[in-house]
């Protein structure tokens, strides 16, 4: 079995310039927890849920460094709307993990597993075709 036969052949994208609430309401509207990001009609990057959190809580180095901070729920209300209002290019992950649609299913797990993501993007000729998850 290959990508293609498994892929989801229509792909919900969003654009670098979109802000983050846009992305988090583009996730509840299509059912989805992440989505390619194109500019031009090329790959970018790639938004995730995951992506959002770590924009919206700190690191474990900055939460020791000044807890204090991270306890305040106006404090952290306050970092939601900064983090809501930056752009998707922001918070994206850069490193796209894609594969060619004749890829073996079981060589995309074994991608996906050592990258540790959850969706590989489908590229043929340089075109976004599909994505897996």
């Amino acid at each position: 079995m290959r990508l293609r036969d498994v892929m989801t052949h229509s792909v919900h994208t969003l654009q670098p310039t979109q802000n983050v609430d846009d992305a988090i309401r583009f996730f509840i509207k299509h059912g989805v927890k992440g989505a390619p990001v194109l500019a031009q009609g090329k790959v970018v990057g790639i938004v995730s849920e995951k992506d959002i959190f770590r924009a919206l809580y700190p690191s474990v180095a900055e939460y020791y460094n000044n807890p204090e901070l991270w306890m305040e729920e106006t404090e952290l209300e306050g970092n939601a709307k900064t983090v809501a209002a930056k752009h998707v290019s922001d918070v994206m992950t850069r490193e796209v993990v894609s594969a060619p649609p004749d890829t073996p299913v079981m060589q995309a797990g074994a991608m996906m597993l050592a990258h540790q993501v959850h969706r590989i993007v489908v590229i043929e000729s340089g075109r976004l075709v599909g994505i897996a998850t």
